[in-house]
C-alpha cells in the first residue's frame, strides 16, 4: 500500500483528527517516521512548545510522537520488504541504521518479531496501527 493511500484511509478511519493532527499523521507517513523533533514540528505547527504539541497529540487521541513515529516505520519497512523482498537487516543498513534496532523497534511498536510480522503482513499490520490508534481515541483519562 502506497503511504499516501495509507494516509487516506487513516483519516477514513479516524475522521475526526483536526488540520494540525491530519499533517503530523501524513508527514510521517509519508516521510516514514522521519520527521524532526517534537519542537521543531510545533514551531512548523505553530505551537510554542514541544510540550503544547505533545498535549494536542493527546488531546486528538493520538499517541507520543516517538510511537507514531515507529509505526511510520514499522508500516514503510514491511511496505519495502513485500515489495522489493528484501530483509530487514538490508533495509537498515541501506538506510544507515543498526539492524538491531530496527530489529527491536518491530518488537516494541507491534509486540511481535519481524519474522512474524513478514508472515502476518501489511494488511494485519496497518490494521493493527488503527486499533491501536483508536484504542488511544477512546481511553479515558485516569
Amino acid at each position: 500500500m502506497r503511504p499516501g493511500s495509507l494516509a487516506q484511509l487513516v483519516h477514513n478511519v479516524l475522521p475526526r483528527l483536526s488540520l494540525r493532527a491530519e499533517a503530523v499523521v501524513d508527514a510521517l507517513l509519508l516521510t516514514g517516521g522521519d520527521v524532526g523533533t517534537a519542537t521543531e514540528l510545533a514551531s512548523h505547527l505553530g505551537l510554542s512548545s514541544r510540550f503544547r504539541f505533545a498535549r494536542l497529540l493527546k488531546s486528538e487521541g493520538l499517541p507520543a510522537l516517538h510511537d507514531l513515529a515507529g509505526w511510520a516505520r514499522v508500516l514503510r519497512w514491511l511496505e519495502q520488504a513485500e515489495s522489493n523482498g528484501c530483509s530487514l537487516c538490508r533495509l537498515a543498513f541501506s538506510s544507515k541504521k543498526d539492524p538491531a534496532a530496527c530489529y527491536r523497534t518491530v518488537k516494541r511498536v507491534t509486540g511481535v518479531p519481524w519474522r512474524e510480522l513478514r508472515r502476518r503482513g501489511s494488511r494485519w499490520l496497518i490494521a493493527d496501527f488503527l486499533i491501536h490508534c483508536g484504542a488511544q481515541r477512546n481511553r479515558t483519562p485516569n
